[in-house]
């Protein structure tokens, strides 16, 4: 009878090295082959003849020293340092030889396509192209049928648990990935859009999280010895760095970092997903490194499927790394399981200022940029300032060496907030010298700005940080008559800051009905969080009035609404401004919760002038007529007014092409007088009353 092993193999090769790993791959198919042809031989009609049944011992045998003969050469191989797909993966999952014979059975047809008909046709199963467990149990024992296998059931139960988890997906089929692993000798990586796989190298230490990072690595290199999975749960806000962290606990490991999102494409399937999670689950055995699954929060509201992710991840991983928000409850998914939730919060003070040094000193600046200045301006997450970095980098490109405001109008493309809904961006122009204030006003503006330059050096360096566990922002009231300069001066420290200001409207925010004004305020505050923005609030009489006695449920709810301002505004690490008319209308308990209460007086005539002096920008013609100490003498008028007057009157100019004259600032005086309900004769306007009609 025919040797099936000669027919196949060379026994002159025995115990010699593969000179190729494509040589043992083709060996290996040389095997199932060799059981196809002696199956056919046996059991199959030739000339309507059956193979007499003596023939299957000595083909069995034959089967036996092929498999004996390769793994001679595979260990010769090996001594020589020679890496083989195959055996790797025999390896790794210790496979069998009837898995390993399962395995290549199914990789037959990826291998030759001429393979998948000629299995299908074996089977007997028309459509069905391609190999089956039942097909490899006949095969390799070279049985007729399941009575012929010697422990059919439990062997058919213990390959299919074993080909599931190793290289068969769910609809029965060969993964991919891994065929494509034997096909190249694993030379190829794994597809992105199955997972990330992330090789370690020498990286440098982490500039925030470095010391969990190392808690981490430790943790999972001193679980060695435990059968159950340990699931590391690191929670925080979107692009406090996660997936950094995970990247680095594998990089201080030494091991690669198979990284899965657990968030399906729209069209994906339940099956596809699944089989993706398995595939990913494998590479990280192929690649002996540790799985991460990203935004396992995002299937919270599908328990039973997040709780299914979760097993079949602990099957391939001894630790995985779980990359979760803030938001949501994990209680119910970690019972029985081993789990260590561990929160990442934004970076400190001095991380901060850190990451913004980092990325401002690989960018083209034209005046000097402090990290300091932009960490205390920006709570930021790590991705928020690599971002800012990043589009930083491309407005260079585009417009040359950069700016302060440059770097921070970068700063705030990378915040999204709905802030819109409740308040309106005001575009802060004024500066310090267009300012008319008294000196003890003014000091305490640049004071204040002073608290929010310098939070580093006072809350960090010093040490405040530990005394006070709230209240570390800035509050502000301004209290005076409309139009002495209130909102100026609120422009004028946004400006001076580079800080966004945004206008509260408190018609939307006040509400009639019971806990909605609370509502609406936090989340105005919570939104201003993101940015850290300058909260102007106008006109804040109606919420900041004097506290009622409480009559009813209106009074109750109108002294809650104001206690719950005060109370945001402690907790707001930003700058909140108030304005209000009339400063004696405010109960006076609230101020010692107010960090600055600055009186915003009448302008006198001195302060007028200079009012007078810096409403004319330097572009604007002024007549030779102006008389800057008359206007200041004869009109008693806030700073508004002045205003709206040199605004009316340089369009008069500007319509006759004429440079702004005395008589275009009385007529536009006459007007503002009007627009207020003062009516005043010519003789009103002294010696200049003649320029009027």
């Amino acid at each position: 009878m025919e040797s099936l092993f000669r027919r196949y193999f060379d026994p002159d090769c025995f115990a010699a090295p593969y000179e190729e790993p494509e040589e043992h791959l083709l060996d290996l198919v040389y095997w199932v082959r060799e059981a196809l042809d002696g199956w056919n031989r046996l059991y199959g009609q030739r000339e309507n003849q059956p193979m007499p049944e003596a023939g299957r011992e000595k083909w069995v045998q034959d089967l036996d020293k092929s498999l004996f003969h390769m793994d001679a050469r595979v260990s010769a191989s090996v001594k020589r340092g020679e890496f083989l797909a195959v055996q790797y993966v025999r390896e790794l999952f210790r496979l069998t030889d009837l898995e390993l014979f399962t395995l290549i059975l199914y990789l037959l047809p990826r291998y030759e396509e001429t393979f998948g008909p000629l299995l299908g046709k074996w089977r007997g199963e028309g459509r069905q192209t391609g190999p089956s467990l039942d097909m490899a149990l006949k095969l390799f024992h070279l049985a007729r049928g399941p009575e012929d296998v010697p422990g059919y059931h439990r062997q058919r139960h213990q390959l299919e648990k074993k080909a599931f988890y190793a290289f068969l997906q769910k609809d029965g089929t060969l993964d991919k990935r891994m065929a494509d692993f034997l096909l190249q000798n694993g030379r190829e990586p794994l597809e992105r859009e199955v997972a990330e796989t992330f090789l370690p190298q020498n990286g440098q230490a982490l500039l925030w999280g470095e010391e969990e990072a190392q808690h981490l690595a430790e943790t999972i290199a001193g679980d060695g010895e435990e059968k159950e999975p340990l699931f590391l749960c690191l929670r925080g806000p979107s692009g406090v760095g996660r997936t950094t962290r995970a990247k680095r606990v594998a990089q201080l490991l030494g091991i690669p970092a198979v990284i899965f999102s657990c968030v399906p494409s729209p069209q994906m399937r339940r099956e596809d997903f699944f089989d993706a999670l398995r595939t990913a689950g494998r590479e990280t055995i192929l690649v002996q490194g540790l799985l991460v699954l990203r935004q396992l929060d995002a299937l919270l509201e599908e328990p039973d499927t997040a709780r299914q992710v979760l097993d079949m991840a602990g099957m391939f991983s001894g630790a995985v790394l779980l990359l979760c928000g803030e938001e949501g409850n994990l209680l119910e998914l970690s019972q029985g399981r081993r789990w260590l939730e561990v929160p990442i919060a934004l970076p400190d003070k001095k991380a901060s200022i850190a990451l913004w040094q980092r990325e401002l000193s690989a960018l083209p600046l034209k005046e000097p940029v402090d990290g300091a200045e932009m960490a205390n301006k920006f709570t930021f997450t790590p991705a928020q300032i690599v971002g800012t970095g990043q589009r930083a980098a491309g407005e260079a490109r585009l417009h040359g060496p950069l700016g302060r405001q440059d770097v921070t109008r970068a700063a705030y493309h990378q915040v999204s907030h709905k802030l819109g809904e409740h308040a309106t961006l005001i575009y802060a122009r004024h500066t310090w010298d267009q300012l008319v204030l008294g000196q003890q006003e003014k000091e305490m503006l640049r004071m204040a700005c002073d608290q929010v330059r310098y939070q580093h050096v006072v809350y960090d360096k010093w040490g405040f940080d530990k005394r006070l566990a709230y209240g570390k922002g800035v509050s502000m009231l301004f209290a005076g008559p409309p139009g002495t300069g209130k909102t100026m001066a609120a422009q004028v420290v946004a400006s001076d800051l580079g800080i966004e200001m945004y206008k509260v409207d408190l018609s939307q925010v006040v509400s009639k009905y019971i806990g909605e004004t609370e509502k609406n305020l936090n989340q105005v505050f919570n939104e201003a969080k993101k940015s850290n923005v300058i909260l102007f609030f106008d006109e804040t009489d109606a919420i900041l009035g004097k506290r009622t006695e409480v009559k009813d449920s209106h009074d109750k709810n109108a002294n809650l609404e104001t206690a719950y301002l005060l109370q945001k505004m402690e907790e707001y690490d930003g700058i909140t401004v108030m304005t209000t008319n009339y400063k004696e209308n405010i109960d006076s308990a609230f101020f010692r919760r107010i960090s600055y209460v600055i009186h915003f007086s009448f302008p006198d005539e001195k302060a007028r002038r200079a009012i007078w002096k810096g409403i004319f920008p330097q572009e604007a013609p002024l007549g030779e007529d102006v008389d800057l100490d008359y206007l200041a003498r004869q009109f008693s008028i806030t700073g508004g007014s002045i205003k709206n007057i040199a605004l009316v009157a340089a369009f008069m100019a500007a319509r006759k092409d004429v440079p702004v004259g005395m008589e275009h600032i009385l007529r536009a005086t006459q007007f503002e007088m009007a627009k207020q309900g003062k009516i005043m004769l010519r003789e009103d306007y002294g010696e200049y009353g003649y320029l009027l009609p």
